[in-house]
């Protein structure tokens, strides 16, 4: 089945942080077995036919926690370590290999994994898995050439005739850090105290407060070179609220907290004010009324603006995709051209670790081909300047930037790290509503929105699809020419990409942060979004589609406990 949408929600994954420790990568046990194992491997595997040209390992030693808590109950805790090595194998050339996207396929983007035994003394039952590993990428890979090869020779000419790889540089970087440590049963108490909250809110069906945190290590090394220790570090504290409607609506309230240190996790009294906070909106979720199909004015406020700048238009200027032929290409050939509003410039940054107190989430130094990341001005002032690449080149841009990245067990392509909006010319957040409403005033409607909160959403780029995005609202309001404001529920956000970034008027100076998780083809990866509150001159809305599930016909036990 091909895949078709690209969606991200606001969920959990590993970060780092900056350099705090360097350290010797000649040292480092894994980074001597692999390495020595490559070496061994490579010399007869690129003699064959076809050759192994390029190899690479990705070993991961992790540990962590997961504590999910559900009315003052331990629902699971998870504890356990993970080893785990991933194999690329390119088999070919650069000018086309394995990997190249075939006719009427574009699923293909298993890598080789495998969980590995520890590393004892000498490491002979790791190496073993190593080779077992390569042998079996290998013959995966080389059977993949093959069917490449068949299919080139019956497709027509591509559009981007571009090579399918550039071989990176070699690079070679070191660092550890302390491994993150949490008072687990601090946190449990905490978790099982505000969970009580919930207790005789009847429009809570099902709520959700759990922590988790991951340390370790990944090391990387390929045949040409490249030897790599990066830390692996993240932690999270996060809760949801879920209800429905009479009529079917489902309902949610999300918060999370991205930490890199106990210190940096809400207080008690914190998470109180916000969980009372977010119990309020979905009681008004409940009873608000449903949203009719409209187009109006409407402030995005500043995370909804961070979603939707990742949605609409970092999956179109993802590299990889502008040499497919089944992909939109709505900004292939608009380099040097405007595609959004003057207002803007956007930045996609990896190096970046935190924003006002907030660790972000896209954090990385080397992506998943070993290419060290920059930052990348994506569009300068309303005109495309460049794409986000992987090693898969395109027309005019012949090396990666450092945007390669995947899941575990994923193959690397162009993906987003932290996208940054950044507006040339701003007035305060207050100022932004005053211009709504003289907006709304301006076109005579009825009212005009804005939009709190995305949980995220999909956006199509395939040509067999109308190149659209749907973004879902958790939390909107409607606001009248008087200022009055109601929460609405059941409210898509729908439109086209060139369309919708032109109709941005202002922005506000309140720039905020969301840390999210995005699937696409290469998986799930990390990523953040930092962006202001902007005005749209017009935003369309479409009502979201229910279950035909009523909600249950007794409240939950514990909603009817006071």
């Amino acid at each position: 089945m091909k895949k078709i949408l690209l969606v991200c929600f606001l969920l959990c994954t590993a970060f780092g942080v900056r350099a705090q420790q360097n350290c010797q990568i000649s040292a480092q046990q894994p980074i001597q077995l692999l390495s020595a194992e490559l070496n061994r491997s490579f010399k007869t595997l690129r003699k064959q036919n076809p050759p192994v040209y390029y190899l690479a390992y990705t070993y991961t030693e992790t540990s962590g926690q997961r504590l999910n808590v559900e009315e003052n109950g331990i629902r699971s805790h998870w504890n356990e370590p993970e080893r785990m090595l991933e194999v690329q194998v390119r088999v070919g050339s650069p000018t086309l290999d394995n990997t190249r996207t075939l006719k009427n396929d574009i699923t293909r983007y298993e890598l080789t994994t495998l969980e590995t035994p520890a590393i004892t003394v000498n490491g002979k039952a790791f190496t073993t898995a190593v080779w077992r590993a390569t042998q079996t990428a290998v013959e995966n890979a080389q059977q993949e050439y093959n069917r490449v090869k068949a299919d080139s020779q019956t497709s027509s000419q591509r559009t981007d005739d571009s090579p399918d790889f550039t071989v990176p540089p070699a690079e070679t970087f070191c660092r550890e850090e302390t491994p993150l440590q949490f008072d687990l049963q601090k946190i449990e108490k905490l978790l099982r105290g505000v969970s009580e909250l919930t207790r005789g809110h009847q429009e809570v069906l099902s709520s959700s407060f759990s922590f988790s945190y991951e340390t370790g290590a990944r090391y990387f090394v390929d045949s040409v070179g490249t030897r790599l220790k990066t830390p692996i570090r993240f932690a999270r504290l996060m809760y949801t609220l879920d209800g429905k409607t009479p009529d079917g609506s489902a309902l949610t309230r999300f918060n999370s907290y991205d930490v890199l240190s106990e210190q940096e996790l809400p207080t008690e009294e914190q998470l109180h004010k916000d969980i009372l906070q977010s119990l309020a909106e979905l009681k008004a979720l409940t009873q608000a009324p449903e949203a009719e199909p409209i187009t109006v004015p409407a402030i995005l406020k500043n995370r909804a603006m961070a979603v939707f700048v990742h949605e609409v238009l970092g999956h179109r200027v993802e590299g990889h995709r502008q040499k497919e032929d089944s992909f939109g290409k709505t900004f292939t050939d608009k380099i040097g051209q405007q595609v959004v509003s003057p207002l803007l410039t956007v930045v996609d940054d990896a190096t970046l670790t935190y924003f006002n107190g907030i660790p972000l989430r896209g954090f990385y130094e080397y992506d998943d081909e070993g290419v060290k990341s920059r930052p990348v001005v994506i569009i300068e002032n309303g005109i495309l300047k460049n794409f986000l690449m992987s090693s898969s080149p395109v027309k005019g841009f012949s090396a990666s930037n450092g945007h390669g990245r995947r899941q575990l067990g994923r193959r690397p392509v162009a993906r987003m790290g932290n996208t940054r909006a950044i507006a040339s010319k701003t007035v305060s957040y207050e100022e932004l509503e005053k211009q709504l409403l003289a907006e709304i005033k301006k076109q005579n409607k009825p009212y005009g929105y804005i939009i709190e909160d995305l949980s995220g959403g999909f956006t199509m780029t395939q040509t067999s699809f109308p190149q659209t995005f749907k973004l879902k609202p958790t939390l909107a309001y409607r606001i009248y020419p008087d200022g009055r404001k109601e929460a609405v529920r059941g409210a898509d956000m729908v439109g086209t990409p060139l369309v919708s970034f032109n109709e941005i008027l202002a922005a506000a100076d309140d720039y905020g942060v969301f840390n999210g998780t995005c699937g696409a083809e290469s998986g799930w990866v990390p990523v953040s979004g930092i962006a202001p509150s902007v005005l749209l001159r017009k935003l369309e809305i479409e009502k979201t589609g229910k279950s035909n599930v009523k909600p249950p016909l007794l409240p939950p036990p514990f909603a009817e406990e006071k």
